[in-house]
């Protein structure tokens, strides 16, 4: 799994990820049995969140491999083949769906596309399931967040939590929410590290396979450009 996120302004979109990949392993008992091991191979240089054009980006979680393959270079390839300087985040989202569905039909893998179309400031922002042959359209009037993978963290901020009285009743603790409306550029950088960073970090001590960790992309999309805020690099 992965955590993924972007937050949409009135300013400009905020794509972040992080750059854990685990893959399973499968060996053969003795006694002809199979043991899958969790989370057997683990890399934390994998790349997650891709930059289309001056105007689009992509983002990934889910199913991490095809055929043995990282899928970073299905996306890779994806994007020199069928993206150009004029495509809309609804040709992209569309033509991403039918690539990847030729590809394997039920790779479980999801994906947000988010950017602008031409001549339009207000931001696009698409979530798509390839297994379930989906796209799904949020609606971006009003500042936001969507995101994906290991989502337990985070969502808890937007959940309605109770504490248990001595007498076995329940009480409401208050829970402040986040109004993204006030959010500028800025915020919304600092926001989208501290959910995958957050993720991370609570990940570290729970009991369970560390799906999510090492550095974390940042790619800034406005209506006329975009550009990286944090973007690993490769180095000898």
């Amino acid at each position: 799994m992965s955590f993924i996120i972007t937050v949409y302004t009135s300013e400009g979109i905020v794509m972040a990820s992080d750059s854990r990949s685990t893959y399973n392993f499968t060996k053969q008992l003795g006694n002809g049995n199979f043991e899958t091991l969790c989370g057997a191979q683990i890399t934390d240089t994998t790349y997650k969140t891709f930059q289309c054009n001056e105007h689009i980006g992509i983002s990934t979680c889910g199913d991490a491999s095809i055929n043995q393959t990282p899928i970073a270079g299905y996306i890779e390839k994806f994007i020199h083949e069928k993206v150009n300087a004029d495509s809309s985040v609804g040709q992209v989202s569309n033509d991403l769906l039918n690539y990847f569905s030729n590809v394997n039909p039920h790779l479980n893998t999801h994906f947000i596309i988010a950017g602008y179309d031409s001549n339009n400031t207000l931001p696009v922002v698409k979530q798509l399931f390839v297994a379930d042959q989906s796209i799904k359209n949020f609606s971006t009037n009003f500042s936001g967040a969507v995101w994906d993978g290991e989502t337990a963290t985070l969502s808890k901020l937007f959940t309605q939590l109770y504490a248990k009285n001595p007498d076995e009743t329940y009480c409401a603790i208050q829970n402040h929410g986040i109004n993204f409306n006030f959010f500028n550029l800025q915020d919304a950088i600092n926001f989208a590290q501290y959910a995958v960073d957050v993720t991370i970090k609570t990940m570290a001590f729970e009991n369970c396979v560390k799906t999510v960790g090492g550095p974390v992309d940042i790619l800034v999309i406005k209506p006329t450009e975009s550009f990286w805020v944090a973007r690993k690099e490769l180095h000898a």
